[in-house]
């Protein structure tokens, strides 16, 4: 054989070696890359789940980090919020710097590799918070649990909004009525519920006990016939006054011993609190002596 044709396919043979080479070096540098065996980074935090999701072209790394929340306000069905906002990376010698843009304000992340993991930091924190590197189906997993909390959340919800209803409306059926004394005892008003349903309908009267010179007179005595209807933690009444509907927007402090009513003589929230019969009495009484 002869030397050009030897050099020749030695020649071949040394350019497939060096490709082999830079593929192989390639291949391994890019898994050796933290970012590529993941899809995304979890945290989960009772109610909470926050994930990034990083993607890398020209060598720059952005994303999105990711947030669903389960939220549990009385009176209500249990709900997620979800959010996401968008970033950007400033590699670092262990990690990123990520900083996260809400639309409001700008927030910095710390995130150092730990293995899969990133250990993430929020600046002015003390603690790293551990985000687990996972591929989508376990990202789906984590999403299904939180799902599967909010349901579970929303049946034991159920439960205690209707205990709470039972409670409060045998509460509100066994008070006598309700007292409201200006501090400057102008006047006094005194409510009384005839019914209140479970479903929300409230019947009653409304005594108005007025110190104010009226014609001639001191003392001033009225009752209006009150509709509406409550739910244990809000409260809408409509009286007639001077034949014209009123309507009278008001809240509970939690349980049926105590609430806040619009008054129209006053344009402003009244307290009223639970009074027994013989406390309205002698409250009355007293009220009306006054005026001698």
């Amino acid at each position: 054989m002869k030397k050009s044709k030897v050099w020749g396919i030695l020649g071949v043979i040394g350019l497939l070696i060096v490709a082999a080479v830079w593929w192989i070096t390639s291949d391994m540098m890019g898994k050796n890359d933290p970012l590529d065996p993941s899809d995304a980074f979890v945290y989960k935090n009772h109610n909470r789940l926050y994930w990034f999701v990083l993607t890398k072209q020209n060598g720059k790394v952005k994303g999105t980090l990711h947030q669903k929340q389960m939220k549990e306000e009385s009176g209500k069905v249990p709900f997620i919020v979800e959010n996401k906002w968008p970033l950007t990376a400033i590699k670092t010698n262990k990690g990123y710097k990520f900083k996260v843009y809400s639309g409001q304000e700008m927030k910095i992340f710390v995130a150092d590799f730990s293995g899969n993991d990133l250990l993430v930091k929020e600046q002015g924190q003390k603690n790293s918070k551990v985000y687990k590197g996972v591929n989508n189906k376990k990202l789906d997993g984590y999403e299904n649990a939180l799902q599967k909390q909010l349901q579970a959340a929303a049946g034991e919800s159920e439960q205690k909004e209707n205990e709470r209803i039972n409670t409060f409306f045998t509460e509100l059926n066994n008070i006598y009525g309700f007292l409201y004394t200006a501090e400057d005892g102008s006047d006094q008003l005194f409510f009384k519920v005839d019914e209140a349903l479970r479903e929300g309908e409230v019947s009653g009267s409304l005594q108005v006990m007025d110190r104010t010179k009226n014609k001639g007179s001191s003392y001033k005595e009225s009752q209006y016939a009150i509709n509406g209807i409550t739910d244990g933690l809000m409260m809408r009444l409509y009286t007639t006054v001077d034949g014209k509907e009123v309507k009278m927007n008001g809240n509970f402090h939690g349980d049926a011993a105590e609430f806040d009513l619009s008054y129209w003589k006053t344009n402003r929230q009244l307290t009223f609190h639970a009074v027994t019969e013989e406390a309205y009495n002698r409250s009355y009484q007293e009220f009306k002596n006054k005026q001698k």
